[in-house]
């Protein structure tokens, strides 16, 4: 296992600066996904541990170790991509094996780490088939088990799932998450999806634009975020945000919104009307016109009707506030001004 941590890290293509001043600490032993859209500087971070992409400037450590300069092949890591970068002419056996060839392990040695890692992956029945007779997921179970047959300090993951259909994307994530908790091993994996951030990490680091938006664990980056950015990028439908009459900025879940026929007096109240409704099996997701505010409500009563007029109601423990910037306003230290948000917000229902 293994602690990686940058230290003031820039990334520089030419004159575009992707990464600029970085300090970020994975931890040891942690399953830790990098969450951002395309060009974030995720898979960036991801290559400069892995030494196929060295830093611009600043140092990367490896438990200590100064790993800025080492090349890629002493660094004892493993990487997984999304194209899987297996050989279609060998055996899935001689896939694993290929590395292990390559560092002269002996051969029964060889035979053992196969073996013992077939199984764990689930490929023990398949050893003497190419790639091309096997599934997708199958596939990437080839690629995870040569990853493992090296036993790195260190697995990095691409987007290793995105080349999947939805069902086995869900199924593949279950076997990872099972994976990680047998070798207890770090994982650093980079992802576009917010659902598999949320699904897979014990520590989500979102970023954009080269930035750390916010690093924590899932459950704090969905119920405290630290700004309007991670507030919307994570959760689906994303959170409502809305623009306040004092220029700061109020936000709640779509599945902290009650719908009713009639008003609800107190807290945060708009009259609307249900524009669109989308059935998801136990929940249902109405989208509200709320005097040319739109809100994403997403509850378990799919009554409401297009076309209906009703009422929105959050309570207030259910608010977020966001200054001009998109900063969060948190009551702590703060009790004077989130007393007057509250009220400005009550102020703000229409009934």
């Amino acid at each position: 296992m293994a602690e990686i941590r940058f230290e003031k890290v820039c990334k520089f293509f030419d004159k575009a600066r992707i990464i600029e001043d970085l300090d970020l600490t994975i931890q040891d032993g942690k399953f830790t996904v990098l969450v951002g859209a395309s060009g974030c500087g995720k898979t960036t971070l991801l290559r400069m541990i892995a030494g196929i992409g060295p830093a611009t400037s600043g140092h990367i450590y490896m438990d200590g170790r100064d790993i800025t300069d080492t090349a890629p092949a002493k660094r004892d890591i493993a990487m997984v991509f999304q194209n899987y970068a297996i050989y279609p002419t060998m055996t899935v056996r001689e896939n694993i094996e290929f590395g292990l060839k390559n560092k002269k392990v002996p051969k029964a040695e060889r035979e053992a780490l196969i073996k013992e890692y077939a199984a764990v992956v689930g490929l023990t029945d398949y050893l003497d088939r190419k790639p091309g007779t096997l599934s997708g997921g199958q596939r990437q179970r080839i690629a995870l088990a040569r990853a493992m047959v090296k036993k790195p300090a260190v697995f990095l993951m691409d987007e290793p799932l995105s080349n999947l259909d939805a069902k086995l994307r869900v199924q593949m994530r279950s076997e990872l998450i099972e994976l990680h908790n047998k070798l207890k091993t770090t994982f650093v994996y980079v992802t576009h999806d917010q659902v598999e951030a949320m699904s897979m990490a014990d520590v989500i680091v979102l970023m954009d634009k080269g930035r750390i938006m916010q690093e924590a664990s899932p459950e704090v980056i969905y119920n405290d975020p630290n700004n309007v950015f991670t507030a919307q990028f994570i959760g689906t439908p994303p959170m409502n945000i809305i623009d306040m009459p004092d220029g700061n900025k109020l936000g709640f879940r779509p599945e902290r919104i009650a719908l009713s026929y009639a008003p609800v007096q107190g807290d945060f109240t708009r009259k609307g009307t249900v524009l669109t409704r989308e059935m998801l099996g136990s929940e249902t997701l109405y989208k509200i016109d709320c005097s040319g505010n739109t809100y994403m409500a997403k509850i378990d009563d799919p009554n409401f009707a297009m076309g209906e007029n009703v009422y929105v109601h959050v309570a207030n423990e259910h608010l977020y506030f966001f200054d001009a910037e998109g900063q969060r306003i948190r009551e702590k230290g703060n009790e004077t001004l989130f007393a007057q948000l509250l009220k400005t917000a009550g102020g703000m229902s229409n009934v």
